[in-house]
């Protein structure tokens, strides 16, 4: 591809923000005020073909078993400890491991011992409201 100034390819960019994106992980959670319970979430980037969310399930929470009826979501565990529920199966996770969920799968996530850092990717991006189906 040439060099091309951001101007020339603004017809192609339909992204939030509207620029490319780096951030550092261990800054950004260092920095991040944590709920005392629950999921902490911040969409950092998004457009029409996906959204990726930076999260932290904090210690003691169990997310809910739960799939997506529009949505793929791909789960990549950059810090802490937890387990998720892989085809009806509580998996331990850390740091390194790759969680990779069809859209009708049912799945949940839980940090019981330590809060565990995440970062979500839906593809496509989720519907306004809600894309969550609860099962339980």
């Amino acid at each position: 591809m040439p060099n091309c100034a951001p101007e020339t390819l603004k017809g192609l960019i339909d992204s939030t923000p509207n620029v490319a994106v780096l951030i550092n992980l261990l800054d950004y959670y260092t920095q991040r005020a944590l709920p005392e319970k629950g999921v902490d979430s911040e969409v950092v980037y998004e457009c029409p073909r996906t959204q990726l969310m930076i999260r932290t399930a904090v210690k003691g929470t169990t997310i809910g078993t739960h799939f997506h009826t529009v949505c793929d979501e791909y789960v990549v565990v950059v810090g802490g400890k937890g387990e998720i529920l892989v085809n009806g199966e509580w998996k331990p996770v850390k740091a390194g491991d790759v969680h990779v969920c069809p859209r009708g799968i049912a799945h949940d996530t839980r940090a019981l011992e330590e809060n565990l850092q995440y970062l979500s990717i839906f593809t496509p991006h989720l519907p306004a409201g809600t894309d969550i189906n609860w099962l339980k």
